[in-house]
């Protein structure tokens, strides 16, 4: 009985090409945007360390609004809170910057010193124009468009004036993937003293996604190969 290779029997050259078909079609799916997500909203993200480093996120969100707490949550920032009931949550900590916990539930990390920095949150109405919200990032609303700021300051903040298209142009968003796929992740990065550039953080999920479809792909047509071996 003359026996097939496995590139030339039937089963190895209908299951090629569909495998190579389906891993097409996975990729596409992570890569190209869906009309799914177009109603999909986004609002900008401004952190003043204070020594120089500033991060720069743009944050999407499918709900009509939501809080600047859970704004700063979903950048991907490093965060630590405190709360207060139903005056909300006090933030303590952002990356590195900040105090304890212990700290921030006394005095809101600051000391006697009348220039003593905590986390101020401010919104801007206009490029340039930063506004102090004394109500705070529990309580406040945030809807498309908007741009929060924090900054570790003991006196008056000096966020930079900005655009949306800017801060997404700092951080490295493409605003076509963000209001058009079903779940995007959000986009960020820190520039300034001491700080490398940082690879957005939907461009790090979306090649994850790639490098588990083509890994999956990778092992099908391995295992069909030893397949139509173990039945030649």
């Amino acid at each position: 009985m003359k026996l097939l290779s496995p590139e030339n029997s039937p089963i190895s050259r209908w299951m090629h090409p569909t495998l190579l078909m389906m891993c097409v079609l996975a990729v596409a799916s992570v890569l190209i945007p869906s009309a799914s997500g177009a109603d999909m909203n986004v609002a900008g993200l401004v952190v003043d360390y204070g020594d120089g480093r500033i991060s720069y996120a743009v944050v999407p969100f499918p709900e009509e609004e939501i809080s600047g707490i859970e704004l700063l949550r979903r950048s991907g920032l490093d965060l630590v809170t405190v709360g207060f009931g139903g005056m909300g949550d006090a933030v303590c900590q952002i990356e590195d910057t900040g105090c304890p916990v212990d700290d921030c539930r006394r005095r809101l990390c600051q000391t006697s010193d009348p220039e003593s920095p905590f986390w101020r949150y401010l919104r801007q109405t206009t490029p340039g124009d930063w506004e102090f919200l004394a109500l705070g990032a529990s309580g406040a609303r945030v809807g498309d468009g908007d741009i929060d700021g924090w900054s570790w300051a003991g006196t008056e903040a000096a966020l930079p004036s900005l655009t949306m298209d800017e801060i997404a142009e700092r951080a490295g968003a493409d605003f076509s993937l963000l209001t058009a796929v079903d779940a995007p992740s959000a986009v960020l990065r820190t520039q300034g003293r001491e700080t490398g550039e940082q690879v957005p953080a939907g461009a790090v999920s979306r090649a994850v996604a790639v490098g588990i479809i083509g890994l999956v792909a990778g092992l099908a047509v391995w295992r069909s190969r030893r397949h139509v071996k173990a039945t030649a």
